[in-house]
C-alpha cells in the first residue's frame, strides 16, 4: 500500500477536459503505468496497455475508478482487467480506469481515446460509488455537477481557500475532503453539512449523472460494435460480508487516520442506501439496453463471501479482485 501512497502523493497531474489522470510513466514492484498514465494489463499474451504495448487483434476494456484500475493490487497481473485477460478467450483486457474518476470522466476518457484503440468486443464498467461522493458536495447538483480534486482546481485558478495547504499528501481520493474545505463562506460550509446528510438527493444526483453518462457511452461504442455491461463495484458495507480480522482492522485504522475522507464516504455505505441506488442504477441500464449487476448481490450469496476481499470499504485484495472477476465473467458470459 505503501506504493500507492507514494502514487496518489504529489502535484495532481491536470489534463484537459478529464481534469486529471494518473501519473505516467511510473514504475514501482505494484503498479507500474505507461507514458500515458494507463496501468499495464497482465495476461497470458504478455503486457499491454492502450499507450503502451498494443496486442494484435481485438480488446476489451475496463472502464471505472480505483477498484477497476486496481488499487490494493500487489502487481498489475492481480488487477481486474488482468485477471479478466488470463484464460480469455476473447482478446486482452486494456485497464482504462482512474482513481477518483466519476462516470462523466470515464465516459469522455473513452470518448478522447476511442479513435486509437483497435477493434473493441467488451466494455465493463465497473464503478458506481464515485458518483454518490461527489454528489454530497456543495453545488453538485448545478452546472457541470462535482468531481475529485476540485479544490485544487479552484485554487489553480485563485479561489480563496480556508487556508489548507495544497500540498498535503494523501490518498488520491482523501483529497476530496480538501475540495470540500476549499469552498469558502459560511453559507457555503452549511450547505455542504446539508448536502451530506441527505443520503436521497445524493442518490438522485448520482443516479441521474450515470444514466446520462451510460447513454453517451453506448452512442459512442455502438460505431466500434463493442457490448457495454454495467458493475455496481462491491463494498465491505454494501455486500453486507462477514468482515474478517484483517478487513476490520484496516477499516477501523483508515477511519482513524483518513477520518475527513471517510466521513464523506460513511453516509452512502449504508445498506440502505446501496438498495435504493441499485434499483436506480438498474432502471437506468435498462433504459439504455446495458446488461447490469450489481456485484454486493453476487457478492453476497457467493461462498467466498467471507475471505478477505478487501483493505479497506471500497478497495479489493488480489483474492477480492478474482472473486469480482469471477463474478464478472460468470454473470456477463465474458470469454
Amino acid at each position: 500500500m505503501k506504493h500507492y501512497e507514494e502514487f496518489a502523493t504529489g502535484d495532481i497531474c491536470w489534463a484537459p477536459y478529464i481534469m486529471f489522470f494518473n501519473r505516467p510513466g511510473y514504475r514501482s514492484p505494484a503498479i507500474n503505468t505507461d507514458a500515458g498514465g494507463f496501468r499495464h494489463s497482465v495476461g497470458e499474451r504478455g503486457s499491454f496497455s492502450l499507450k503502451g504495448n498494443l496486442p494484435d487483434g481485438p480488446v476489451n476494456l475496463v472502464l471505472g475508478a480505483s477498484p477497476a484500475f486496481g488499487l490494493g493490487a500487489t502487481d498489475d497481473a492481480h488487477t481486474i482487467p488482468s485477471l479478466l485477460s488470463q484464460g480469455s478467450s476473447s482478446g486482452p483486457w486494456l485497464n482504462l480506469a482512474a482513481p477518483a474518476f466519476n462516470s462523466t470522466q470515464e465516459t469522455l476518457l473513452f470518448l478522447m481515446h476511442r479513435g486509437e484503440l483497435p477493434a473493441v468486443r467488451d466494455i465493463v464498467v465497473y464503478s458506481g460509488l464515485n458518483d454518490l461522493v461527489v454528489a454530497g458536495l456543495p453545488a453538485a447538483d448545478s452546472g457541470y455537477g462535482q468531481f475529485f480534486f476540485s479544490g485544487e482546481f479552484f485554487h489553480q485558478l485563485g479561489v480563496p481557500t480556508l487556508g489548507q495547504s495544497t500540498q498535503q499528501p494523501g490518498w488520491a481520493q482523501g483529497r476530496l475532503a480538501q475540495a470540500a474545505r476549499r469552498l469558502s463562506g459560511e453559507a457555503r460550509q452549511e450547505q455542504e453539512k446539508q448536502a451530506l446528510a441527505d443520503p436521497e438527493r445524493r442518490i438522485d444526483i448520482a443516479a441521474r449523472a450515470t444514466e446520462r453518462d451510460l447513454a453517451r457511452l453506448v452512442e459512442l461504442a455502438a460505431p466500434t460494435g463493442a457490448r457495454v455491461r454495467f458493475a455496481l463495484q462491491a463494498t465491505a458495507s454494501w455486500s453486507r460480508k462477514r468482515l474478517t480480522a484483517q478487513e476490520r482492522l484496516l477499516i477501523e485504522e483508515n477511519y482513524g487516520k483518513r477520518a475527513q475522507m471517510w466521513n464523506l464516504f460513511r453516509p452512502i455505505l449504508d445498506p440502505a442506501v446501496h438498495a435504493s441506488y441499485a434499483q436506480r442504477l438498474e432502471t437506468a441500464c435498462k433504459q439504455s439496453g446495458v446488461p447490469f449487476l450489481d456485484v454486493n448481490e453476487a457478492l453476497n450469496v457467493s461462498p467466498h463471501r467471507d475471505a478477505w476481499l478487501f483493505v479497506d470499504q471500497t478497495h479489493h485484495t488480489d483474492e477480492g479482485s478474482r472473486v469480482v472477476t469471477d463474478i464478472l465473467r460468470n454473470e456477463f458470459t465474458l470469454g
